[in-house]
């Protein structure tokens, strides 16, 4: 890969960013209509309110957006281990079979490469 071309596209990180968006919003919308119906009056998702009811639905709402922004950060890496994985597919110090992950290939490789094998 030239050291100017970029591995993740700009574009795919905006997609990327409007899906994870509309999944936080999908929670949202779910813990708020899940409220009306059973007439639970919970805070909304990271916000401490102490005068609403915290339970353990509004608990895993709360984690699963946590675990739905930290794509934020996970997804751009992923995809630029993927491109290094080709890369190192290209120069020839990695082969995959079919059905490998070239992400996980990298990460191995260069986890090997620096004496860190799991």
């Amino acid at each position: 890969m030239a050291k100017n071309e970029k591995a993740v596209p700009q574009s795919a990180t905006v997609q990327l960013g409007q899906a994870i968006e509309r999944g936080v919003a999908l929670l949202e919308q779910c813990q708020r209509l899940q409220s009306e119906k059973d007439g639970v009056d919970r805070p909304a998702p990271g916000v401490i309110d102490k005068t609403k009811t915290l339970d353990q639905f509004a608990q895993d709402v709360s984690e699963a957006i946590t675990y739905m922004t930290a794509l934020y950060r996970l997804m751009p890496m992923g995809l630029r281990l993927g491109a290094l994985g080709r890369e190192l597919e290209r120069q020839g110090k990695i082969k995959l079979d079919y059905g490998d992950d070239y992400a996980q290939a990298a990460l191995e490789y260069v986890l090997s490469e620096h004496g860190l094998n799991a």
